[in-house]
């Protein structure tokens, strides 16, 4: 690799662009954050191929909420190589709800990934996050964990991450079902549980939705909960839609929730993402999932999506009958490798 990585800084704005339309051209990845002004860049440098987390087509907005106070200080955590006004590999850093947990990304210019070596990039990385803990950290030995993402089957991404000491320790299927043949509403209401009804989400329900989601995740690997602050958040995105967010109610209490959320990439019109499917544990066992899937699916058909896409996690293999019972078939697969680096 000629260059070494360096800092981002402003001159880079529109060779970082170029680098992220040229990467979406060739990949087809939806890295939908292009700037309108110069504050706005690097936040789309932090969506790389599935960013924070699994969900394509996030928003300026929801990517400013989850960074939080690093967004002050954002140029530091975003490093880029390349010459002559030309950005030829971005590395992005960030930190996971804490110093001791940080996640490892990166794009590379179609064009240059002969030259341009996943051990550099990697390596680049680590060494800012070690430099970024040991400032808050003011010299005293720690340890902290850092995650990267491969495609499954990128052997050259994989192959440089386990020489850098990482290894594979879960891995997310992308499932889709082409909603041609989606089940209807009415065919899901015929199989609800008795005692409950299936209905959309409305706009007080949000108390009782963070209740379900809480409850149904609690018991989920390295689990995620709402607050009222950060459902506030999501909700009023324009990736929220209450028609095709649909929750089981019995007797006042949420037992189940399933929200969908449209792409917001033009290129993947008629395309939406089951985002969230969970049932609290007392509810389970009983077909309410397939229910709530159903429900969703016949909505989105009829509201003129024409695909749907998930994400599974590989620890809930359980589900996945399921899913493909209602259709669904895996189109890709996405690894985490991790690794506990000594500061």
């Amino acid at each position: 690799m000629k260059g070494r990585f360096r800092e981002y800084c402003d001159r880079d704005l529109a060779a970082l662009c170029e680098l992220f339309a040229r990467a979406d051209s060739h990949d087809g990845a939806a890295r939908a954050l292009g700037p309108e002004a110069a504050d706005e860049l690097p936040l789309f440098a932090f969506a790389p191929r599935y960013p924070l987390g699994l969900e394509r087509g996030l928003t300026r907005e929801e990517v400013r909420s989850r960074l939080g106070g690093r967004l002050a200080e954002v140029e530091r955590l975003v490093l880029v190589t390349g010459e002559d006004a030309v950005v030829d590999a971005c590395v992005t850093v960030y930190p996971v709800g804490s110093e001791a947990s940080w996640m490892l990304d990166w794009v590379v210019d179609p064009g240059r990934r002969g030259t341009v070596a996943v051990d550099g990039i990697v390596q680049a990385g680590l060494d800012r996050i070690q430099h970024l803990v040991s400032e808050g950290i003011r010299g005293a030995a720690a340890e902290c964990s850092v995650e990267a993402r491969g495609l499954r089957e990128d052997e050259e991404v994989m192959a440089g991450l386990r020489r850098a000491g990482f290894r594979a320790v879960r891995t997310f299927v992308i499932m889709a079902c082409e909603l041609g043949s989606a089940p209807t509403a009415l065919q899901s209401e015929e199989c609800v549980p008795e005692g409950i009804s299936l209905r959309s989400y409305r706009s007080g329900d949000g108390p009782a939705w963070i209740a379900a989601f809480n409850a149904s995740f609690s018991d989920h690997w390295g689990g995620f909960s709402y607050s009222d602050e950060s459902w506030a958040r999501h909700a009023s995105s324009p990736r929220f839609r209450e028609e095709i967010s649909v929750v089981a109610e019995a007797g006042g209490v949420l037992a189940g929730i399933c929200h969908c959320a449209p792409s917001l990439n033009p290129r993947e019109e008629g395309l939406a993402h089951l985002h969230i499917l969970g049932v609290r544990p007392e509810f389970r066992r009983r077909g309410l999932g397939n229910c709530l899937m159903e429900e969703a699916m016949g909505r989105l058909r009829e509201s003129g999506f024409k695909r749907v896409e998930l994400d599974m996690d590989s620890l809930n293999f359980k589900a996945l009958p399921l899913y493909e019972r209602l259709g669904f078939r895996e189109v890709e697969g996405i690894t985490i490798y991790r690794k506990q680096l000594t500061v």
